[in-house]
This record gives structure tokens, C-alpha cells and sequence, in this order.
């Protein structure tokens, strides 16, 4: 049994003896038995309710409602709550009928929240809007832009007074749009020369007014180039580097960027084998094959290196050992060696974390999942037939991969973790990777349950196991789940929240209900 698992409070309360990874508490003034939990009820999973951790400063939860501000505006409704789910304030915004939810950055005392159009409503601009929420004093501001037609924004970054949007549009050039957020002026720059040209990743510089940029240059068919490069304000190059793909055949589908110093930079990322030109949708992550390091220095790179999954110490855990020895098998009859061979993942990239002098990249496995349903129908002359035909179901998670590298880029271990029973409808990070000492805490929520495992390095310090989620009543059982996320909020305190379905038949009226949680979760070390 999983010693430090998810218990419930009362357990803890009664002198349960074991150690727990994440426990609901009740942190009210006047502790009951019942577990820290909010639920709304819902009408159904489509509803757009989400929440941001925005650490010691609480939480925001906000949704679209059915209200309507006038012809082109629909009320959002944004609410504070503390760290002990007092709520502090509500407010209402009305923002384009035509946009939704796409990135959000938190800053010290700032949640800055980034919506943009969907394309769903014709003959109507690709207006953006950034709202920059301050919980503490329930402070809203709220800025206003236009993109071109067919511009997608697939990075979005704050820094001090400015905001940066990476837009890549199809067939055209990549921009930059730097916002200036106190005199709202707006200002777009290119990502360079050439029309086939986008952004694959884009973070402002916490010291200057400047952003840093990894953007890839289509050259022929076969030919992509990447850059590292830094831009002013006006879009003026400061600093430019070319990486090297030594081989052609090898496309660079991931990258994250870290600063080791202050003319030096590690990139860690994943690669492909063949081009992906990712011009035409950035969004649409092409195949995988491993893992990639680049090191870059006063604008120059001095190495680069490529770490093939299959190759990898736990690969075994990703595919099973019996595969992998039919590819070494076969690679070896075409005198060939197994780096040339791709499983062809697809894969989430997790931001880069630092610790103990290394860097941890996390990778999530997916693969997009269909169910067939099929009707009898009629021809003309009245004989049944079946027709059928494939629903999309969502995205199925299925592993993780967690590797350290050094300041330098060399691969120094890796690990994994089984993902059971997870399908989302995004492509956003799932498990949260915890540093706990000198061990990672991984954990994911999927069925109302919380999967754990606890690694240090290569070595399993705790093997996967499952604790069930607390419920607000003893007799609650959760008949499903969907779009359920955990996210670590601050200290050793996690957050998890999403759609459950809940039936409870000791409760005389509503014994059945749907409803949008949030709960508060406690590491115990």
C-alpha cells in the first residue's frame, strides 16, 4: 500500500497511523468533519467554469454566463476566494460574445488572463482581450486588441508593464505584438525574413524590456531552420543564434528555453524524425521521437544533443521490454541503429524546473481516442443495412516521462509514470510534478482518484498508487468524472477541481446530481 497517499481528514482527526501524499482538510474556523469542498451545481461538462491558483492570494473562479451585456458582449463572472474558501469579492466583465479562455500568466500580486476570439462567429473581427486581475483588492483591468485575420496566439507572456503575444498566422509571417499595458498602444514587429516563418515558443526577460523567441524558418520542403533569437520592444534583433539539427531528417516539435546565465542559454525540448513544418497550425504538435538538449552561448551554439525514447533506461516502461528488443532485432538486421527508429509519440510538454543544480523536463504521452457507433438504416428498396462511423472521444494520456538534465545539457536519469483511465478534451499538462526534498511527488487525478508516485531520480521511491478523492457526504459516490485537473497552489497545498457526477442514495431529495467542484488537498511529507 502506498504509504503517503490521499486520506481523509477525519481519518488523520481519528490517529490514522500511516503517512499521507495529499489529505483534505477543513481549514474553517470551526472544524467540522466535513472535507474542504465547494460544489456548484451544473446542467452539464460543456459549462465553461474554470479556476486559476493564484497561490497565498487564493484562487480565481470565473465562468461565462447566460447573460447578455449588449449586441456583442456576454457577462463573465470572476470570483475571489481565500486560501480557506472564504469568498472575498465577485465581479462582472462583459467581454466579445466571439471569445473564450486561452492562456493566463500569475505575477506577484497579478493574474493576467488572456482571451481571444474562436472563429465560431463569422463577420466579426479577432479581437483579443487581456484582463489583469489583482485578488488581494479585487482590482480589474482590462485591455483591448485586434489581431489580423486568421492570426492564432500561441504564446503569451507579462512582463513588469508590457505584455507579449507570439501570433502565427497561415501562409504568412509570424509576429510578435507587444503590448504597452498603461497607455495601451500596441505594437507588432515580425519574427523575421521570409514568409514561412513562426514562433514554437516565446518568454518575455525578467530584466530588460526585451523577449526571447524560438522561432523555425521553413527553407524548402526538407530544409527547416531554427533560431533562438531576443527582440527589443520595436522588434529589433539584440541577439540571434542558430540551432543546428545535424540532420536534416530531424524536426525540433517542442522547445523550452532556460537562462543559465547571463549570456548563455540551455534549451531542452523534443524532436521528430522528418520535417514538421508547423507554419500552417503551431497548435498541432507533430510526432515525437525523444528528447533533444542545445546549449547556446553569446549567440552561438555550442552542442546539441538527441536522446531517442527507445533508448532511454525506463523505455522498457513506455512500450515493454519485448518490443523494444524486436527493434533492436531489426535494427541490427539492417545494420541500423535504434536511435533511427521513432515510436512516434505525441506529447505535452510540461515548463522547465529547477532543481538541485539540474533541469526537469517532463513529457506527457497522449493519443487522440475514437469510439464507433453505428445505426441501421434503409435502402431504397427497404433492406436494412448498418452505417457507422468514429466519435471523437478526446485526448487518451497514457505515460509520463520525467528526465534530469545537467547545466549543460547531458541527460542525467530518467524516469516514468503509468497515466490510467485519463482522457481530456485539451492538450494541457495533467500531472503535476512536486519537488519534495531531494524526490519528485507525481500525481494526476483521473476517476475521482488521485494516482501518486514518488521518484528520486531513476530510482522509485514509492510505487504508483491510487487514494480516493474525499466527498462533501459520507454516502457520495462518483459515478463519473470529466474534466478533472490538479494543480499544485502554494506551499504543500494542492488544488483539485472539475465535473462530477454524484450519487447518493441515503439523501431523501437531489440523490443525483452534476456539479463543478474544487477541493483543497494537503501534502504530508
Amino acid at each position: 500500500m502506498f504509504m503517503r497517499q490521499l486520506i481523509l481528514l477525519i481519518f488523520i482527526l481519528a490517529g490514522y497511523p500511516g503517512k499521507s501524499l495529499l489529505s483534505q482538510q477543513n481549514m474553517a474556523k470551526n472544524p467540522t468533519d466535513m472535507p474542504l469542498r465547494i460544489e456548484i451545481p451544473a446542467n452539464s461538462v460543456n459549462e465553461t467554469y474554470r479556476i486559476i491558483p493564484c497561490g497565498t492570494n487564493g484562487l480565481i473562479l470565473f465562468f461565462r454566463s447566460q447573460e447578455v451585456a449588449d449586441a456583442a458582449r456576454t457577462n463573465w463572472y470572476f470570483t475571489c476566494y481565500d486560501t480557506n474558501f472564504q469568498q472575498i469579492w465577485v465581479k462582472c466583465v462583459p467581454l466579445f460574445n466571439d471569445q473564450d479562455f486561452r492562456f493566463h500568466q500569475i505575477t506577484k500580486d497579478t493574474a493576467a488572463l488572456l482571451f481571444v476570439s474562436t472563429g465560431k462567429l463569422k463577420n466579426t473581427e479577432n479581437k483579443f482581450e487581456m484582463l489583469r486581475i489583482v485578488p488581494n483588492n479585487g482590482t480589474l483591468i482590462l485591455n483591448t486588441g485586434i489581431l489580423e485575420t486568421g492570426a492564432v496566439v500561441d504564446a503569451f507572456g507579462i512582463q513588469k508593464n508590457r505584455a507579449w503575444l507570439g501570433i502565427n498566422t497561415k501562409d504568412q509571417a509570424g509576429k510578435i505584438l507587444n503590448v504597452e499595458l498603461k497607455q495601451g498602444v500596441n505594437k507588432a514587429f515580425p519574427l523575421g525574413n521570409g514568409s514561412q516563418i513562426s514562433v514554437l515558443w516565446m518568454s518575455p526577460d525578467t530584466s530588460s524590456n526585451s523577449v526571447s523567441a524560438i522561432v523555425n524558418r521553413t527553407v524548402t520542403k526538407k530544409n527547416v531552420e531554427y533560431y533562438f533569437v531576443r527582440y527589443d520592444t520595436n522588434g529589433l534583433i539584440k541577439h540571434e543564434a542558430l540551432i543546428g539539427t545535424q540532420n536534416e531528417e530531424r524536426s525540433l516539435t517542442q522547445v523550452k528555453v532556460a537562462s543559465t546565465s547571463p549570456t548563455a542559454e540551455l534549451l531542452l525540448g523534443t524532436y521528430g524524425q522528418g520535417v514538421t513544418n508547423s507554419s500552417s497550425k503551431n497548435r498541432q504538435i507533430g510526432e515525437t521521437t525523444g528528447f533533444f538538449s542545445s546549449q547556446v552561448k553569446t549567440g552561438i551554439q555550442k552542442s546539441i544533443s538527441f536522446y531517442n525514447f527507445l533508448e532511454l533506461k525506463n523505455a522498457h516502461s513506455i512500450v515493454g521490454e519485448e518490443d523494444i528488443i524486436n527493434l533492436k532485432k531489426k535494427a541490427l538486421k539492417k545494420k541500423k541503429t535504434l536511435s533511427e527508429y521513432s515510436l512516434d509519440f505525441s506529447v505535452v510538454l510540461h515548463d522547465l524546473i529547477f532543481l538541485h543544480d539540474e533541469y526537469i523536463l517532463t513529457a506527457e504521452l497522449y493519443s487522440p481516442q475514437y469510439h464507433t457507433e453505428s445505426f441501421t438504416d434503409f435502402d431504397f428498396y427497404g433492406r436494412p443495412y448498418t452505417n457507422s462511423y468514429s466519435v471523437f472521444d478526446g485526448y487518451r494520456f497514457f505515460n509520463t516521462i520525467v528526465a534530469g538534465f545537467d547545466t549543460e545539457g547531458k541527460l542525467l536519469w530518467d524516469n516514468n509514470m503509468e497515466i490510467r483511465n485519463l482522457v481530456s478534451s485539451d492538450l494541457s499538462p495533467n500531472v503535476v510534478v512536486y519537488p519534495n526534498g531531494n524526490e519528485l511527488v507525481l500525481c494526476y487525478i483521473s476517476d475521482g482518484k488521485i494516482g501518486s508516485k514518488i521518484i528520486q531520480t531513476s530510482k522509485v521511491v514509492e510505487k504508483l498508487d491510487f487514494s480516493p478523492l474525499d466527498k462533501l457526504y459520507p454516502d457520495d459516490k462518483i459515478i463519473s468524472e470529466t474534466k478533472g485537473i490538479l494543480n499544485h497552489w502554494y506551499a504543500n497545498y494542492f488544488l483539485s477541481f472539475g465535473y462530477q457526477e454524484i450519487k447518493n442514495i441515503a439523501l431523501e431529495t437531489n440523490n443525483k446530481r452534476l456539479v463543478f467542484y474544487f477541493s483543497k488537498l494537503r501534502f504530508d511529507n
